[in-house]
């Protein structure tokens, strides 16, 4: 009878691995642009899903706090203690949705009037035939008195370049652009009414399916492997709640002062460009630079020298934003550099789109520390130090053994725990009472 030789075998295995491996990883990289719009696919298709996480992360704090009053005060009541757990979670569910619903109804209600009266009075018949006059005297000052007047006075500059855009543009192109839009903003909108109600489930059941994510976890992975994936879910957890909802304090503050500062100095449009202003800010980087070029290009319109001061005011209050109101809101929860932010939403803007370009950060930022971690661990089972100082003017490995001397070798070795041991994910939760349900 054959008998296998374990040795052979687990060679032959491993042996087999590797070149499943790498015929996966040639394929992939030959067929990059398959793989890719395979990814954007299915990513297009959970779009929803995607949306009520981001949702139901918004209105958690609002539904915990409801959640609790009502607790708090129905708590000498005659409801037993489970119905008094779903009749909070009911009122906190449906308050934290009407508070959401109301803020989109009025960020809306508030511009939408607004820009549309603008853009109207801006690119009017009248207004565009004063722009175009005061455009050929801008002209006709920079050209007088040069080799060109005679040119100029002969071709209507402003004319030529119609007719060179109307030659260029592709009409039927243009339209067809616009309907892939018309028909992509529609669909953004049906996947975020969606996303709306799967925020309600995820809030009404979120110990349930934690529990449920925590169980298959379990189930599937070692003891320590489940447990490391545990913490990166905290960290994670953390990581995205604590900037999401510390983003959004410190944009209404800013859009807040934008329209206070705005309305001081008189300044045209001051709603609308806070708004923007406020929105955009948001996005970590290039958000501020985002509003206060829409907020610019607005205020242009009315007047050049008001557009001008709207810039130095927009400026001086990202100042005082990035130097004072937005460290003591987020209090340095990103802990990575500005340079590693830049790169974050640049690759995640440049994959995702705008969800990335808002979430690219906190992602990198789970990213990074992981990296990080894994970095420390390594490098503490090599009995080496993990201080970045002490590799500044390293040359050699044996170098470290003078700087652990200088340095002290007592502080410049992984703990093994470099997350928040302080934040507990599982407060508050409550347990179904059919904890073998799946």
């Amino acid at each position: 009878m054959f008998k296998r030789n374990n040795r052979y075998f687990a060679l032959g295995v491993t042996l087999l691995m590797v070149i499943v491996i790498s015929v996966l990883f040639y394929t992939v990289i030959t067929h990059l642009s398959t793989v890719y719009s395979a990814i954007k696919y299915v990513l297009n298709i959970l779009s929803s899903v995607f949306f009520g996480i981001a949702f139901a992360y918004l209105m958690n704090p609002i539904m915990k706090r409801v959640e609790a009053l009502v607790q708090k005060l129905l708590a000498k009541s005659n409801i037993t203690e489970r119905g008094l757990r779903k009749l909070s979670r009911g009122i906190g569910v449906v308050s934290a949705l009407i508070v959401f619903l109301l803020v989109i109804y009025g960020l809306i209600a508030m511009v939408a009037p607004q820009l549309v009266t603008s853009l109207t009075e801006t690119f009017s018949q009248r207004n565009l035939d004063a722009y175009y006059h005061q455009f050929n005297t801008w002209l006709d000052n920079i050209f007088r008195d040069t080799p060109f007047e005679q040119l100029f006075r002969e071709h209507d500059l402003l004319q030529y370049a119609q007719s060179w855009i109307r030659d260029q543009v592709d009409l039927f192109a243009t339209l067809n652009n616009a309907l892939t839009s018309a028909v992509g903003v529609g669909k953004s909108i049906f996947n975020a009414l969606i996303g709306i109600v799967i925020a309600v489930y995820l809030l009404i059941s979120k110990e349930k399916f934690l529990a449920q994510s925590k169980k298959l976890l379990i189930a599937i992975f070692p003891q320590q492997r489940a447990n490391r994936l545990l913490e990166i879910g905290r960290l994670t957890n953390k990581s995205f709640g604590g900037f999401v909802v510390g983003k959004i304090i410190d944009s209404l503050i800013i859009g807040a002062l934008s329209y206070i500062l705005m309305q001081i100095f008189r300044l045209p449009n001051p709603l609308v460009c806070s708004v923007f202003v406020g929105v955009t800010n948001i996005i970590p980087f290039f958000g501020p630079l985002i509003g206060i070029a829409i907020g610019t290009v607005l205020t242009l319109l009315e007047s050049p020298l008001q557009a001008l001061f709207f810039l130095i005011v927009e400026f001086a209050l990202q100042q005082i934003d990035g130097n004072i109101i937005g460290p003591k809101i987020l209090g340095g929860r990103l802990g990575i550099s500005d340079f590693w932010i830049l790169v974050s939403i640049t690759v995640f803007t440049g994959l995702f789109g705008f969800p990335g370009m808002i979430l690219g950060v906190p992602v990198f930022t789970v990213i990074y520390t992981l990296v990080r971690d894994g970095v420390n661990k390594s490098l503490s089972k090599k009995n080496l130090p993990i201080k970045t100082e002490l590799y500044y003017t390293l040359q050699t490995v044996e170098d470290l053994e003078q700087h652990q001397k200088e340095f002290g070798e007592a502080t410049v070795f992984y703990s093994g725990d470099t997350f928040d041991t302080e934040y507990d994910p599982d407060e508050d939760i409550e347990y179904d009472e059919n904890p073998d349900e799946m």
